[in-house]
């Protein structure tokens, strides 16, 4: 019955359909590759491709991938380039989401009291995503899915005006079952609900008319980027963010999806660690607007933005500041603002960085941030699961790992854990925690959200977390448990990494 499933549900039909395609191309390519005219006209369209490659404002990693393909293998190279390799978002529909992203509601607050020494990610995070610094919120760190989720029921509880949901994983079951009975209560009982997930994050987990099931119940539910039977490499673009707004007082944000796993319900032998964060008071207005670019995007109806975002002052008297933000792709928010973000983090810290992460796939630039840290006194300590939930890219994480340990970064292990959780701290003050893996698919191709804090109770709690992950005894060996010919399969996959 599983391989019945498995082998019918619309994931493998829609994959199996595309792979139809590519096949077709290449049968089409190699059955016209005898004639002189085509060989010329694809040698003269992998050139333009070559020079369009070179002159892109894209990650050099990216650019070094095609251009290998395309100059190495030019028939193939032209048909991946083609299929794969540039963005096929239309002019209108960027022109529609970029209209909407700075369609903005009036700041709720003007600034926050940020020390000095991170104004300057205050004003890169003002220019690049739009968004203020806010003071005075309440905010609540959760070092497990299972703290997280028992806060968020209670909220969802009390909720009398609205109810945002986006998330890039909804499966049905221990953690999701209850959360749908509580927004059809609400919903029949006049509260505003609306939910958006990703389509190929879920595809596994819902059915394909899941979004239908919620609408006939009150919710106001839209599929994310729907996955269709075409190539084309816009199924690379997926909402990755993880929010929840209440009443535009109380927002949630982390690793944290809803589906059994990251409960530690599912059945797994090993603990799935997460981790997230609430914010109450004025900075939720920012996670509204958030929600509501892209909700806005994918209904394709007009969404009055201040009538959800509370304009009066909500001091609820805690010191420090919270500047939450959205990131996407570049030909969208047109910079690569996620890893900027995190570059920043890295560029200002004077006395110790902590990451944990995932998947630790990342270029030149954040592993010389990184290396240079070291090299100015900076202590950066870096902590990855003890436990792959994908063998191939942990296989490219402990290799990027080893790498920075023999400059100096200390690599730990989640012990017994798949580590899920992405947060990032910098002298024990400033901290981003979100969605944002240290990969090529959240630098380059996917929505994701963060939230930057300094000062906050939220960044104590991240702190304490942190430091019992990255203890002596889960220090990673000096060779990280990778033999010779593990090291020799990774370095071979490594021009591949921006796929990944």
């Amino acid at each position: 019955m599983k391989i019945f499933k498995l082998i019918f549900n619309r994931f493998t039909i829609i994959t199996f359909v595309i792979i139809l395609q590519i096949a077709l191309y290449f049968f089409l390519i190699f059955n016209l590759s005898a004639y002189w005219a085509f060989l010329a006209v694809t040698v003269l369209i992998a050139v333009i491709m070559f020079l369009r490659v070179v002159n892109r404002d894209i990650n050099p990693a990216q650019q070094l991938l095609w251009i290998s393909v395309i100059a190495l293998l030019p028939l193939l190279g032209v048909t991946l380039y083609f299929l794969l390799g540039d963005s096929k978002w239309s002019s209108r529909s960027k022109k529609r989401i970029r209209d909407t992203f700075y369609k903005q509601a009036p700041s709720v607050n003007a600034t926050g009291d940020i020390p000095e020494k991170y104004l300057g990610q205050a004003n890169y995070l003002r220019g690049k995503a739009g968004t203020c610094a806010y003071r005075g919120c309440a905010t609540e760190y959760f070092p497990s899915g299972e703290k997280y989720f028992a806060s968020l029921l209670k909220d969802l509880e009390g909720a009398r005006k609205y109810i945002f949901m986006e998330f890039f994983i909804i499966g049905r079951g221990e953690m999701w079952d209850p959360i749908e009975e509580i927004l059809e209560k609400k919903a029949a009982s006049g509260v505003e609900v609306r939910v958006m997930y990703d389509d190929i994050g879920s595809i596994r987990k819902l059915p394909s008319g899941f979004y239908k099931r919620l609408k006939k119940k009150g919710i106001n539910c839209v599929k994310f980027n729907r996955y269709t039977p075409f190539v084309t490499n816009l199924h690379n673009n997926r909402d990755h963010r993880k929010i929840v707004v209440i009443d535009g007082v109380i927002a949630y944000t982390g690793g944290v999806n809803l589906a059994d796993e990251y409960i530690n319900k599912d059945g797994r032998s090993y603990y799935w660690k997460d981790s997230a964060v609430r914010i109450k008071g004025n900075a939720v207005g920012e996670f509204a607007e958030q929600f509501m670019q892209l909700f806005e995007w994918m209904s394709r109806k007009s969404i009055d933005f201040e009538k959800y975002i509370h304009m009066e002052e909500m001091d609820e008297g805690e010191d420090g500041v919270v500047i939450p933000f959205g990131t996407g792709p570049a030909f969208f928010y047109r910079c690569p603002l996620a890893e900027e973000s995190l570059l920043n983090m890295i560029n200002q810290a004077s006395r110790e960085i902590i990451v944990t992460t995932p998947y630790l796939i990342v270029d030149y630039s954040l592993n010389r941030a990184l290396v240079s840290a070291v090299a100015r006194g900076v202590e950066v300590k870096i902590a990855i699961p003890d436990i792959p939930d994908k063998k191939i890219i942990y296989l490219l994480t402990k290799n990027n790992a080893l790498y920075l340990q023999k400059n100096g970064v200390k690599i730990y292990r989640a012990k017994g854990c798949f580590l899920h959780s992405k947060s990032i701290v910098a002298d024990g003050e400033a901290a981003i925690v979100g969605t944002i893996n240290f990969d090529y698919r959240s630098f380059i191709h996917h929505f994701e959200n963060a939230v930057w804090m300094c000062g906050t109770k939220a960044v104590e709690g991240l702190i304490k977390d942190v430091n019992s992950v990255c203890s002596e005894e889960n220090l990673f060996g000096e060779d990280l448990d990778l033999n010779l010919g593990k090291r020799l399969v990774a370095n071979m996959l490594k021009i591949f990494t921006p796929l990944f």
